[in-house]
């Protein structure tokens, strides 16, 4: 059983669930592990309330399901869930670097993409696999906050939490082509929103969003789906 990040502070209903959903995100909590109330409890010092009270939010998230006969456990991350995600995303995302690139994209926009510049002049082509999403992901992030609407941004952050269980568990199948092909598509989308190009910057974020879904669909593992 994992160690515990932290002690308890304030709420335990809350301080339990995030703690379990930090570690089901960074996938230290694997997909299909089996949740035994009283390790969690023991691990954690505190009761089974808690704990249960937890799992029934992180059910209604979609991270844990309750198997008739065999006790909660964590969810797979299946084929079906990857389409919907991106499939949300790309309603959200594609929208919002359209109406970025009307507003003229910010500073942190322009920053992101000199900074992916930089990195692929470093890529070495020699590795195969570059076994980590990196901080070059959060230009989507980026895109969102810019548009200065809180709504939305609470709205993406629920999302954000499924969109990096999806990185963290497949990171270390990332080649290194997808990785320089990925930096040059977000850099695309920056240009195109820094150039005030509404059309172009909802155009090559929906292409980027496509091409993305069709990787993970790729290498996501039989029978998950």
């Amino acid at each position: 059983m994992l160690k515990a990040h932290g002690e308890p502070r304030g709420n335990k209903k809350i301080w339990v669930y995030e703690n379990l959903k930090r570690r089901i995100i960074s996938v230290e909590l694997a997909p299909g592990s089996p949740i035994i109330e009283a390790e969690f409890a023991e691990e954690l010092g505190v009761s089974k309330t808690p704990i249960r009270e937890a799992l029934r939010q992180l059910e209604r998230d979609g991270f844990v399901i309750n198997v008739p006969s065999r006790g909660s456990m964590i969810t797979h991350i299946t084929s079906q869930e990857i389409h919907d995600v991106f499939q949300i995303r790309e309603i959200i995302e594609a929208g919002a670097a359209k109406r970025a690139a009307l507003q003229g994209g910010n500073a942190e926009i322009a920053r992101l993409r000199e900074e992916n510049d930089r990195i692929l002049k470093d890529i070495d082509s020699a590795e195969e696999y570059v076994n980590e999403w990196g901080a070059w992901e959060d230009i989507h992030q980026v895109i969102v906050r810019s548009l200065g609407n809180a709504g939305l941004v609470e709205v993406y952050q629920g999302l954000l939490d499924r969109i990096l269980r999806i990185r963290n568990y497949y990171g270390k199948r990332l080649t290194r082509r997808r990785h320089h092909d990925i930096i040059i598509e977000h850099n695309r989308i920056a240009e195109a929103i820094l150039n005030g190009d509404a059309e172009e910057a909802e155009s090559v974020m929906q292409n980027h969003l496509r091409s993305a879904s069709q990787f993970l669909m790729g290498v996501s593992v039989p029978g998950n789906g």
